[in-house]
C-alpha cells in the first residue's frame, strides 16, 4: 500500500469502528497498530475516531477508499470490525457498503469475511495461551 492509500484505509477503518457511535478498547488497540504502521500520530489518530464516531458526513466521505486493492482494503476493515469481538448492525452495514463501493462480488465478500474471523480466533487463542 501507498502511504497515502493507507491513511484513507485507516480512516475508513476508524468508520467502521465508530459506526455504532463508540469504540470499544480492542478497536482503539487495532486502530492504533494500524495507525502506528502508516506513520499516523497519535493526535491525527484521535481526530479521526472523533468524527468517526460523531460525525455521520466524515463517515459518508470516507466512501472514496481507493480500489487499488479493494480485497485487501475489506479484510482490513473486517479486522478493525471484529476487534470488539461482534460486528454490529451499524458496522456491518457500513461494510457492506464499502464492499459494494468497492465491487466486490458477494462470494468473495463472505471470503473475506471468513478470513477476519479466523484472524481474530487465531489472536484471541495466541492472546489466551500467552497468560496464566
Amino acid at each position: 500500500m501507498t502511504a497515502m492509500r493507507d491513511v484513507e484505509v485507516l480512516r475508513a477503518a476508524c468508520c467502521i469502528a465508530g459506526a455504532d457511535g463508540e469504540m470499544e478498547s480492542g478497536e482503539v488497540q487495532y486502530l492504533e497498530q494500524l495507525a502506528q504502521k502508516t506513520g499516523v500520530g497519535k493526535a491525527s489518530l484521535d481526530a479521526m475516531m472523533e468524527l468517526a464516531v460523531k460525525d455521520g458526513s466524515f463517515r459518508q466521505q470516507q466512501f472514496r477508499v481507493l480500489k487499488a486493492d479493494p480485497v485487501e482494503s475489506m479484510q482490513l476493515l473486517f479486522s478493525v470490525a471484529l476487534a470488539d469481538g461482534e460486528v454490529t448492525t451499524d458496522e456491518g452495514e457500513l461494510l457492506r457498503l464499502f464492499a459494494a463501493r468497492l465491487e466486490i462480488p458477494r462470494e468473495d465478500l463472505q471470503k473475506i469475511v471468513d478470513q477476519a474471523r479466523a484472524q481474530l480466533k487465531q489472536r484471541r487463542d495466541t492472546t489466551e495461551s500467552d497468560t496464566f
